[in-house]
């Protein structure tokens, strides 16, 4: 029934889809025509979608040019999208603070535990420290360890003026390894634990080549008015190595380096020189050993 009602109404449309009519507006007490229109069923269907096309964009601009916009649902304020992007990227430095703090904390774990190992470093790494230790138990302890003995530890190996350094013990077993010289240069500062001086200054041209003495990962790299640009690597063993007054970095933290991997150039931003040399310290169980005495060929 319904079908043939509809086909009956396409029939009738088609019959008079050209017929005219004329539209008359007279006036009621004297019967005179005042406006009057012809039309037929395709002009009005014409007019009629015109019309609504033309209500539609003036919609469409009346809402996206004018403050009706803020009304939309949906729709937000200049203001607050600015205020949303500048939170997004503070969302974003964040959380690359806290990669950066984790991959910290877990090359820290790997210097107080004896983690990395020689084999471990010709593995290709992108600055996140790829090896995590799956035994629970031992990494909450060391997580432990870390968290009482981090900042103290840090400050009495960084700071060689600090007044409550690490105590050096007389009898300390001679560890068994070799290094290859960080840099080229004549050797102008020895060793002196009498002097709180725990390592000593290579001296040579600014922007002299600086490598790295064995394998290792970078675990820190920060500046101060002192010592300027510091790089410190942790190697195989509990062994530490740090690389104090470079001009240029060339190691992010994190990042695994090979034995005479370039890692650095010589500075003068330290306060102890004037001419530029670099400051080289070795610790080995958290105590600083004579660097001199461990070079190959020494």
């Amino acid at each position: 029934m319904k079908f043939i009602k509809i086909k009956h109404f396409w029939k009738n449309l088609r019959k008079y889809w050209t017929h005219r009519f004329c539209l008359i507006i007279r006036n009621e007490e004297n019967l005179s025509d005042v406006f009057s229109l012809k039309l037929t069923p395709r002009k009005i269907f014409v007019l009629g979608t015109i019309s609504a096309l033309l209500i539609i964009v003036a919609t469409a601009f009346l809402i996206a040019f004018t403050p009706l916009r803020f009304y939309v649902p949906g729709y937000t304020n200049p203001i607050e999208y600015k205020l949303y992007k500048q939170m997004l990227a503070r969302v974003d430095s964040i959380e690359k603070i806290n990669v950066i703090h984790k991959v910290y904390l877990d090359n820290f774990y790997n210097i107080l535990n004896d983690a990395v190992a020689f084999k471990e470093m010709n593995e290709p790494m992108e600055g996140v420290s790829e090896k995590r230790i799956k035994d629970k138990e031992k990494a909450a302890q060391a997580l432990k360890h870390v968290s009482d003995a981090a900042e103290q530890l840090l400050i009495e190996i960084t700071d060689r003026t600090a007044k409550s350094y690490i105590p050096i013990l007389q009898n300390i077993t001679s560890p068994t390894f070799a290094f290859t010289m960080p840099a080229l240069g004549m050797i102008t500062n020895s060793f002196s634990i009498q002097d709180k001086h725990f390592g000593i200054d290579i001296e040579n041209e600014k922007g002299t080549l600086i490598t790295a003495i064995a394998d290792g990962v970078v675990i820190s790299t920060i500046f101060s008015e002192n010592e300027g640009n510091t790089l410190v690597i942790q190697h195989s063993g509990n062994i530490v190595s740090q690389y104090k007054n470079l001009d240029l970095i060339l190691k992010n933290r994190g990042v695994k380096v090979k034995s005479g991997d370039p890692i650095a150039t010589m500075g003068n931003k330290g306060t102890e020189l004037q001419n530029p040399y670099l400051h080289f310290e070795i610790w080995y169980n958290g105590m600083p050993i004579n660097p001199v005495e461990y070079f190959i060929g020494s």
